[in-house]
């Protein structure tokens, strides 16, 4: 161990003079560093590599699993992040403490060319802290070769008889509020809901269906679809259509019993290190030839009127990214908890630890 620990030093030492020899060579060239801290595959690398080229920038990309994740890196201190990309229901809480720098709008003329129904969101009103970037949904997806009677609903999905046909090959994303939250829905409820009985029958099934889990991943559950490792999941919808280039057999369910609609945005942290350099960021990314391609490459719903007009027909008839409006009328967004996320988090912890079944059986949760 002793010899382990002074290689390590020894390691340690020559990143850090590497790093600081990098840094020497950026500052004489002039060159600048952007941090961006967003989504896992949530943007075209070749518009990243562009941005470099174009403004003399070398782009820093870190991914997180789940916005609790996000701000709790945040909380604790960050890393310097320039660009972060939080959802929604994260906003009113990162305004609250303190987290989130006011755009500079004047520097991101781009902004006109926001469809109407995001220039004015109800968790940033005013749009003060918050670009909308890209929007989806939460649903079910399946390899169709795999299952012949494929879920309908959240209700259907967590049922155990059709769990036990998969063979432990099922993920749930690692992320509290969609997992419980389509737990809610199995049962009739709103994915908001912090009331205790309501949110007990959600613990409920989740534990029940436990046991027929592979595991919680929110970052590569999508390839382990694609390679047949997994055969149903609770998923991205963006990422299910990308998979589709890879496994055809791959389908993408928006359930009947109602789902997340979420958008996810670009914003700029208090510990930003290069706030300008991050409003020419979104301002670059939200260049409707730019935004066009990004939508093009990870196959989400656009923010930006200018860029969807220029997507192809695929794109805008494919209802796994623009759903129709009486599928979308049963779509519900998060909502900011407030201090009552705390039961939903508690429910998450006991979840997560709990590696038993319920003694209660299934027929009698149901009732």
């Amino acid at each position: 161990m002793r010899n382990v620990k002074i290689l390590g030093a020894f390691v340690a030492a020559a990143v850090v003079g590497g790093v600081g020899l990098f840094a020497l060579k950026n500052k004489s060239s002039g060159q600048r560093t952007l941090h961006l801290y967003t989504w896992t595959d949530y943007i075209d690398k070749q518009v990243l590599a562009e941005f470099e080229r174009k403004h003399n920038v070398r782009v820093i990309e870190e991914t997180f699993p789940s916005n609790e994740v996000m701000i709790s890196k945040l909380k604790a201190g960050g890393a310097g992040f320039d660009v972060i990309v939080p959802s929604d229901y994260m906003i009113a809480t990162m305004k609250q403490d303190n987290l989130l720098l006011k755009l500079p709008r004047e520097k991101i003329p781009n902004l006109t060319h926001l469809s109407e129904r995001f220039k004015n969101v109800s968790y940033d009103a005013g749009g003060e802290y918050v670009v909308p970037y890209m929007w989806g949904t939460t649903g079910i997806a399946y390899n169709s070769k795999k299952v012949e009677n494929p879920p309908k609903s959240w209700k259907e999905f967590f049922e155990t008889t059709r769990a036990q046909t998969a063979e432990k090959r099922i993920s749930l994303l690692d992320d509290p509020r969609e997992v419980i939250g389509a737990a809610l829905k199995a049962n009739g409820l709103s994915l908001n809901s912090t009331q205790t009985e309501e949110l007990s029958k959600a613990k409920m099934t989740l534990l029940t269906f436990k046991p027929f889990v592979s595991r919680f991943d929110t970052m590569s559950y999508k390839d382990l679809l694609a390679s047949d490792d997994l055969w149903m999941a609770q998923a991205y919808s963006g990422d299910i259509v990308k998979m589709q280039a890879q496994n055809p057999e791959l389908r993408y369910v928006i359930p009947e019993d109602g789902a997340t609609l979420w958008v996810d945005n670009l914003a700029i942290p208090v510990s930003a290190r290069n706030p300008e350099l991050a409003a020419e960021f979104i301002n670059f990314v939200m260049a409707p030839e730019i935004n066009q391609r990004i939508a093009l490459s990870i196959h989400y719903g656009t923010t930006n009127e200018k860029a969807r007009e220029m997507l192809p027909a695929s794109e805008l008839n494919n209802a796994a990214i623009y759903p129709p409006k009486d599928v979308e009328a049963r779509l519900e967004l998060f909502t900011d908890l407030g201090n009552a996320v705390e039961a939903v988090d508690n429910v998450w912890a006991e979840i997560r630890a709990s590696d038993a079944v319920p003694a209660e059986p299934p027929s009698a949760q149901r009732q």
